[in-house]
């Protein structure tokens, strides 16, 4: 269940393509964040337990998560 505790969570691309960061909003909704650069990474503000999809450019899913107090994603 989501808080309102503040978090941050790092994203590395180890991959040869862009990829794209979702949050998925308390009503289920997919809303565009940040692009993943290959080989590139991102840092991201956040709330603990809130949602978050990593999709291809085709929107092929690469991962889904939910925040944690420290969170890092490879990809």
């Amino acid at each position: 269940m989501p808080s309102s505790q503040r978090t941050s969570m790092t994203l590395v691309n180890r991959s040869d393509t862009s990829l794209k960061l979702y949050w998925l909003d308390l009503k289920g909704n997919l809303r565009p964040y940040s692009v993943i650069p290959p080989n590139g990474h991102v840092s991201q503000a956040t709330y603990i337990g809130h949602n978050w999809i990593v999709m291809t450019g085709d929107l092929h899913c690469v991962g889904i998560f939910s925040a944690a107090p420290i969170s890092i994603a490879f990809f």
